[in-house]
């Protein structure tokens, strides 16, 4: 039988032959495609895994420049009513300045006392200085309230918009040569005001308010 079925297959018809090796032929050539076909579905499952990192890394970039972008813009988010009072100076006396520091727009408010009681009139003085961080540019509105008002709001406006560095506002007002015996002191409101609507959390001003000058 082992003889007989050997010289069949090599005696036989040359189809019976070709049918035989093109089935085994076919076979293996299916067992290969399959193998390729895994392989190559293994190979795009990575591309796809490495992909989606980098769509995510690219995000993430994206979500940093907007929010370094957004840090820069700064808007007054306050009112003169809302101005945090930062203390006093002398309108016709010595006395120590006023210094206060600060990155954003905002409003400040001190008030200029008068103090000399002589019979020779002197007028009350201030002079405010705001002094703008380097690559920036900040402006200086400042408001006098009338005398015996809780606020300068409103009141009698003073501005310097410069380009330098420093800009710079005197205000004087109350007696001349001879005192009138009435108490004129007065509440001065500020606004800082970022001129192109841009600023910097690293980046200070210096508002210096210098009495009787």
């Amino acid at each position: 039988m082992t003889t007989s079925a050997l010289s069949v297959g090599s005696v036989g018809d040359d189809a019976s032959s070709g049918d035989a090796a093109s089935t085994t032929s076919g076979e293996g050539t299916d067992a290969e495609a399959d193998a390729n076909d895994l392989e190559s579905s293994g190979i795009d499952s990575a591309e796809d895994t490495t992909t989606a990192p980098a769509e995510g890394s690219s995000g993430g970039e994206d979500e940093s420049t907007s929010d370094g972008g957004s840090v820069d813009e700064c808007p007054n988010q306050t009112t003169c009513p809302m101005a945090e009072v930062i203390g006093e100076v002398s309108g016709d006396e010595g006395s120590r300045p006023i210094v206060f520091d600060g990155t954003e727009p905002t409003w400040v408010s001190f008030q200029v006392t008068e103090d000399n009681d002589s019979v020779t009139g002197e007028a009350l003085e201030f002079t405010a200085t705001l002094t703008s961080p380097v690559g920036f540019d900040f402006d200086l509105y400042v408001y006098r309230g009338p005398s015996g008002a809780g606020s300068g709001c409103g009141g009698q406006l003073e501005q310097s918009t410069s380009a330098g560095a420093d800009d710079v506002v005197h205000m004087s007002w109350g007696e001349g040569g001879v005192a009138n015996g009435g108490d004129e002191r007065a509440w001065i409101a500020v606004e800082i005001v970022a001129k192109n609507g841009m600023c910097d959390p690293l980046a200070q001003w210096w508002l210096t308010i210098d009495g009787d000058t």
